[in-house]
């Protein structure tokens, strides 16, 4: 009988689901970003971020993240409810956490305001968010174990954030993004959204450099030995009747539609991307979304990457930025595009400026921008150890 009772037991634990996914929320805070003074999209005034870990989590073993955006209008719990993203169930299954940020109207940038550069969000996710998530979380090293996506307003800031930071993050997806943000037509269809396009961006003639510096396709060669998905629709709705009463979302993903061709055209004559592209039927709208998020998943945000290129470019307008691990802080915050490259042991750098390098191995040198100097090469463990021997027996 106990060996009967014993088999039972063990067939209805073989049998048993493992633990389903789980959403948590935290809450924030930010020296770059004061809720107090930020709009939200119906929910209270605070950075909050909706953490989705997955189905059998263990906090004891690493796990792959992947950063979702949300778009205008949405907030940071958008992705989970079920009448939007649904984001349990379209990502049942998936094996890594999802990580869903507050964004608010910021537009995932530093706003230019008269030159201020405030409110912060793209230093509050990139400086203050990222950190947050490694020190919570048990995150798989490697830029393969790190991806970031997003739709609409997020989809741009998706491609930005890797842009930015290339050296973590290994895949990026874009869903109907604003993707080429000096097309002409673009400074005006961005007032519709309820911003203005020079609090944001600044003038577009004045602060060209600025818009270029958060343009993505502007930004392409920074993605170099990245993976990057992009899908968008063509304004054309599935034939559902409550889809036709959505003029808007027709309007602008036809729209929309010509920023991801932008960006397609740029990617073939500019940059060799692992780049996958997936124009096709639809609008802005929820059900396209959910479609876009699945179709992202089955291309795999978690396939191999290099880490640690031996040659590449990065262009930036931030003050303090990352590149590959080299930290780059100029003295004041840059007033044109500042571009460097990287090709084995010389490092370039075009624009203007005052600049900090710091390099991965820790060699830290301040250069007026434009300059070429040669940076040292990893010391090898062993070589290393040697050296230091031979020292002491001298």
């Amino acid at each position: 009988m106990r060996r009967l009772l014993l088999a039972i037991a063990v067939l209805l634990i073989a049998a048993a689901p493992a633990r389903a996914s789980q959403l948590v929320t935290w809450d924030t805070g930010s020296r770059y970003v004061d809720p107090s003074k930020s709009t939200f999209n119906g929910v209270p005034p605070s950075l909050k971020v909706n953490v989705l870990l997955p189905d059998g989590y263990d906090p004891s073993q690493c796990r792959p993240v992947l950063y979702l955006l949300h778009g205008h209008g949405d907030a940071y719990n958008t992705w989970a409810k079920p009448s939007s993203g649904d984001v349990q169930n379209v990502a049942r299954g998936f094996p890594g956490i999802v990580v869903m940020p507050e964004g608010d109207h910021g537009w995932y940038v530093n706003w230019w305001n008269d030159g201020a550069r405030s409110p912060s969000w793209e230093s509050y996710h990139l400086n203050e968010l990222i950190p947050l998530v490694e020190q919570r979380l048990s995150i798989c090293p490697g830029r393969s174990n790190r991806a970031i996506a997003g739709l609409s307003m997020g989809g741009e800031g998706a491609i930005y954030y890797a842009e930015q930071r290339p050296g973590y993050f290994g895949a990026a997806a874009s869903f109907s993004g604003p993707l080429s943000i000096q097309r002409l037509e673009w400074p005006a269809g961005f007032d519709t959204q309820g911003e203005h396009n020079r609090d944001v961006f600044g003038d577009p003639q004045a602060q060209e450099f600025y818009w270029e510096g958060h343009n993505p396709v502007a930004l392409i060669k920074n993605l170099r030995w990245t993976r990057v998905f992009v899908t968008v629709g063509d304004g054309t709705p599935a034939p559902n009747p409550d889809e036709l009463t959505n003029a808007f979302g027709q309007v602008a993903e036809r729209d929309l539609r010509q920023h991801a061709d932008d960006f397609a055209a740029a990617v073939h004559r500019l940059a060799n991307i692992d780049f996958t592209y997936h124009p096709r039927q639809g609008i802005h709208d929820w059900p396209y979304w959910r479609a876009h998020l699945a179709d992202a998943i089955r291309w795999g945000f978690f396939r191999h990457v290099g880490e640690t290129p031996a040659f590449w470019w990065y262009s930036t307008v931030e003050t303090h930025a990352d590149a590959w691990g080299f930290k780059l802080d100029f003295d004041r915050p840059p007033e044109t595009l500042e571009t460097f490259h990287l090709h084995g042991r010389s490092l370039s750098a075009r624009g203007s400026g005052t600049v900090t390098v710091t390099t991965p191995q820790g060699v830290r040198f301040t250069r007026q921008v434009p300059f070429d100097v040669k940076v040292a090469q990893p010391v090898k463990p062993r070589a290393h150890a040697r050296k230091r021997a031979a020292h002491r027996r001298r």
